[in-house]
């Protein structure tokens, strides 16, 4: 196909997708009756590449060396119908296809990508935690994107990260210093090491939610010593991401099935990069900034809802984090910089 003849063909279809997304024809899948979101799809320049749905394993070449990752394409997949993008972070010692297995993330009607962490001592870790193997995890990141934005169909208004415990910590990072890649974060049980914030700018507005158990006995609710490194609790680490987004109120209220303690804790009246008044979805071109906290009492170090056991305590079986994830990345699109782009 010819760059001009791949051109039209994504700007003739691009508006079908646009138009299933206005509809809600493209909606989560996790049946909590999230509305459709008012921003049209931004197709990627892979927009007209053909790609085989499935579950696969590839490799990406860096400055650090050759890096792994697993895709997950839905088999509904179509070449010029433009799909989120979730990127998901796997733990300290675990693996993407491990991560990917216990929280079902690939169900979703999203391409979903699972990075591995560079080895480093016989375990595979990320940037953000004492830890770390010293790879520039944020550059691989950045030209992972480049290469999946560029080879497969991808909406650049709806690029998400999400991570458990480490790799939570890494999400923490990218909404540091990759920013412009990523239209909302969601770490779970996450590892708020100092690094994960070494030099954070915090002067933009950035959609954030923050999952954790109070009774996580490895990355404590409340902050504690680990690693040789004091760390912050969960409410003291996203506080000034509601500040960077201009919040000014709280909410709280209950959300868990089955009188399960699980509480939703948003940060209200924020503004967008767009100007302040938008609480929810941001209009055409502006980035809406919600900041949420879900705390699960007694909660472990853990996947909640998990499918597979991810180890780390009690883990409630009443409150999906895959779905509060999928739901809360669903109603925050925002547009960002994809290889065209740059």
């Amino acid at each position: 196909m010819s760059s001009m003849t791949k051109r039209s063909t994504i700007t003739l279809l691009a508006a079908a997708a646009s138009l299933a997304l206005l509809t809600g024809t493209a909606g989560p899948a996790t049946g909590t009756g999230a509305k459709a979101s008012p921003m049209p799809a931004a197709p990627s320049a892979g927009c007209g590449t053909e790609q085989k749905p499935g579950n696969d394993e590839r490799t990406i070449s860096t400055e650090d060396g050759e890096r792994s990752y697993r895709i997950n394409i839905p088999r509904d997949y179509e070449i010029a119908t433009p799909l989120p993008l979730v990127l998901g972070f796997h733990g300290n010692g675990s693996d993407g296809a491990e991560f990917q297995n216990y929280t079902g993330l690939p169900t979703l009607p999203t391409i979903t990508v699972f990075p591995d962490g560079d080895e480093g001592d016989g375990k595979r870790s990320w940037q953000g935690a004492p830890y770390a193997s010293g790879a520039d995890d944020v550059a691989f990141v950045a030209e992972l994107l480049d290469s999946i934005e560029s080879e497969h169909c991808i909406d650049l208004n709806r690029v998400y990260a999400t991570g458990k415990s480490n790799g939570g910590g890494m999400v923490s990072v990218l909404a540091c210093h990759l920013r412009d890649r990523f239209s909302a974060f969601a770490p779970v049980a996450g590892a708020y090491y100092p690094q994960s914030t070494e030099g954070c700018d915090y002067s933009t507005p950035t959609p954030m939610l923050a999952i954790h158990g109070t009774g996580d006995a490895t990355m404590h609710f409340e902050g504690g010593h680990r690693q040789g490194e004091d760390y912050p609790g969960v409410r003291e680490w996203i506080q000034p991401w509601a500040e960077a987004s201009g919040c000014t109120r709280t909410k709280e209220r209950q959300v868990g099935r089955r009188g399960e303690d699980v509480v939703r804790i948003q940060w209200t009246r924020c503004q967008t990069e767009g100007g302040a008044g938008s609480r929810a979805v941001g209009k055409s071109g502006e980035r809406s900034a919600a900041v949420e906290l879900y705390s699960v009492a007694d909660g472990g170090h853990v996947w909640p809802g998990e499918v597979v056991y991810s180890g780390g305590g009690y883990v409630t079986k009443d409150f999906s984090a895959t779905e509060a994830v999928w739901d809360f990345f669903y109603s925050h699109p925002g547009a960002t910089q994809g290889p065209a782009q740059k």
